[in-house]
């Protein structure tokens, strides 16, 4: 087998004639972040200590974090006083720790870059890559290199050593952001041969990619691994030419400042391979608007660093106008590297037995929300689905379903479907639910009412709900749970999905559980077998083409239940996260003046599916939202602005209706963004942005 064969990237994870120079950019960090599959970790300090030499201050560490003991690190401060822009310094295979922070006299004169750095008036983290460690006794060794045993560990688990040194490094990046004498927004990364590849594989998992300066490494993994053979096997990812070779990955940092040297007298690349790959790095930077942002320099050296060049690209990068915070979106769906390589394990057995439909996915889907709901579930292909499909159970056809005129159109289109007529009734504002006094007037008023339909809206379950269960069994009246919003809520201890006689569940994308595409109803099991025959065209089971009733392709496809299950079994953490943000906004929106909280019951324990404020009297939802996008702050989408007695299809029949809690919920209300990942400085971001357009 001939190495050069793969001396371009193969298929990567988008198609190539169809993406976007953004989309293929992300694309190599998606798939840079599988393969590193570097956690992140946090620093803690084990050992200190502090010294003065030749007018730099030197604090020697020891780190230890969760994947990692004995970090051996130094921080080299200029003398004065901070605060100061900050390098992270990854040394080269060959460097030591000591030669490279002063420790010891440097053994090249450019060697020692963390000091060179501090005395250009840098504050300097450098690592000690552990790599002078050998995981065996050296006797063992028999002359392999100690990095290459290591990194076959790795492997063995699905790491790689590569990956190991980056999540040290991320963790190191993030402490060092955050010393006081590093002035914000002003840390950047270097690195020298394997440490410039841990330096460039950090900044491509970084949220905001820091200015890199890269020295000795630069080429095509193909002949720098291959043809050459002059590299560790573990200066790249394993997999990586499927996807991108060494030119793309650089080229995916752009916009970000960026500066590569290599030596022309370099005995570990080939100059006319470095060449060409630098070419493609700066036609990936034109590509994307920011050719001015990339440096490729051939200095004449060998393998080392052009110290000067490298002090003078982090000059320019630390004076130029801080990069505006990325904007704070109104939500994101967002799955770490561990579930997506779980998700990615589940759909590959899937798709190599050819069970794709109604197989032990969405069986093992149901089975983990049962345990949750406390009853069996039947998973669907939406929530919209498993509404339609509830109703249908319970039996509509011809008759009125009572549907709260605040929920989303998906609730009535699904009574409609199954052959109902729907009657709105209004809602009461302390839970979001349906106002018990207005539920009572329109069974009154309604003769031949099938259901009543319960909405949580933005994951809460009103304390209402108890007279409306109440009054539902009084008139003997089956209680639908419109759950969609709910799942992981609770109220008096009992959760959202266990009060009405079924529950339909929506696994949309912005769900606080999602499958991609899907839902769920919860049920008995009489119910359910029904659900079960509905699913799938009213076929008595998927071995028998015999169909006892008019059922519908509602099936949930076993792609989308890897998803489903991946994210489910994650609910208790998604949950603990989504409740961390909700209670940061609590303590902090007294700031916005006129911006009224909703506050959530006490006996509620919300999912926080969303969070609900109201706005101050007169302030124009619409022209808020715009100027606040324009400040870089979306807010998230209203539950609901149109109610539905309002909406185009409906407006004819209900004309001059008015249910003015709804009303007034659907004009005044305003939902905060609040997603995975989001930060306390991005709330900050929110609540600042808010404070100022409504002073």
């Amino acid at each position: 087998m001939r190495i050069d064969r793969f001396a371009q990237p193969r298929r990567g994870p988008l198609p190539a004639d169809d993406p976007t120079p953004a989309d293929r950019r992300l694309a190599v960090r998606v798939a840079v972040a599988r393969l590193a599959r570097a956690d992140h970790h946090v620093l803690r300090i084990r050992t200190h200590r502090r010294e003065r030499a030749d007018g730099l201050r030197r604090d020697v560490y020891t780190f230890d974090h969760d994947g990692r003991r004995g970090i051996r690190a130094v921080v080299l401060a200029p003398a004065g006083d901070g605060p100061w822009p900050a390098v992270l310094v990854c040394p080269g295979r060959n460097a030591t720790l000591e030669r490279v922070t002063g420790l010891e006299p440097p053994d090249h004169p450019d060697r020692d870059v963390a000091v060179q750095l501090a005395r250009a008036g840098y504050l300097t983290l450098t690592l000690d890559h552990g790599l002078h460690e050998p995981p065996i006794e050296p006797a063992r060794l028999a002359g392999r290199d100690a990095g290459d045993v290591l990194d076959g560990v790795y492997r063995l688990y699905g790491h790689s050593l590569l990956g190991a040194l980056v999540a040290d490094a991320l963790a190191a990046l993030s402490w060092l952001a955050a010393h006081p004498d590093a002035a914000p927004g002003r840390t950047g990364l270097f690195g020298h041969s394997l440490g410039a590849a841990i330096a460039l594989h950090t900044a491509l998992l970084c949220e905001r990619t820091p200015p890199l300066c890269a020295a000795s490494h630069l080429g095509g993994y193909a002949t720098m691994l291959g043809r050459r053979a002059t590299w560790n096997q573990y200066a790249a990812l394993p997999g990586i030419l499927r996807h991108a070779d060494l030119a793309d990955l650089y080229a995916a940092l752009a916009p970000a400042p960026l500066q590569i040297q290599y030596g022309t007298a370099d005995p570990f690349l080939d100059p006319a391979d470095a060449a060409a790959a630098g070419e493609r790095v700066r036609a990936g930077y034109a590509e994307a608007g920011a050719a001015d942002a990339a440096e490729v320099l051939a200095l004449p050296m060998g393998h080392g660093t052009g110290i000067a060049q490298a002090i003078g690209f982090f000059d320019r990068a630390s004076s130029a106008p801080p990069t505006e915070a990325p904007e704070v979106p109104a939500a994101r769906v967002a799955f770490d590297v561990p579930a997506r390589l779980e998700i990615a394990d589940l759909v590959d057995v899937s798709l190599a037995t050819g069970r794709l439909t109604l197989g032990p996915y969405g069986a093992r889907l149901e089975r983990l929300a049962a345990a949750l709901l406390g009853r069996g579930t039947a998973a669907m292909s939406s929530g919209s689905a498993a509404v339609e499909a509830a109703l249908r159970v319970v039996g509509v056809r011809g008759r009125t379903v009572l549907v709260p005129a605040n929920t989303f159109f998906a609730t009535a289109a699904g009574a409609i479907r199954a052959g109902a007529r729907v009657e709105f009734v209004d809602m009461e504002p302390e839970g979001l639910g349906l106002d018990p006094e207005a539920l009572r007037a329109a069974l009154d008023a309604h003769d031949d009412v099938a259901a009543v339909v319960h909405v949580h809206i933005a994951g809460v379950v009103s304390p209402a709900l108890a007279d409306v269960v109440a009054e539902c069994e009084r008139r003997g009246v089956p209680l639908v749970e419109d759950a969609a919003h709910a799942l992981g809520a609770s109220l008096d201890d009992r959760p959202a999905g266990a009060f009405g006689r079924l529950a339909a569940f929506s696994f949309y994308p912005t769900k606080v559980v999602t499958s991609g595409e899907g839902g769920l109803v919860a049920a008995g099991e009489d119910d359910l077998r029904r659900l079960r025959l509905l699913r799938d065209h009213g076929k008595r089971s998927f071995h028998e083409n015999v169909h006892d009733e008019l059922g519908s392709n509602w099936r949930m496809g076993e792609l989308h239940a890897a998803v489903g299950v991946t994210h489910l079994s994650r609910l208790a953490e998604v949950l603990a996260e989504r409740r961390g943000l909700a209670e940061w906004y609590d303590g902090h929106l007294d700031r916005v003046p006129g911006l009224t909280r909703f506050a959530v019951p006490k006996q509620c324990v919300p999912n926080h599916y969303k969070y609900v404020a109201y706005l101050p009297e007169g302030v124009d939802r619409a022209a808020l939202k715009r100027r606040l996008r324009a400040r870089g702050v979306a807010l998230s989408g209203e539950v609901y602005d149109v109610p539905l007695h309002r909406q185009p299809y409906f407006a004819a029949a209900f004309a001059g209706r008015r249910l003015p809690r709804a009303e007034w919920f659907a004009d005044r209300h305003v939902c905060l963004p609040l997603f995975p990942g989001m930060t306390h400085r991005q709330q900050e971001r929110v609540v600042e942005a808010l404070r100022e357009e409504l002073s």
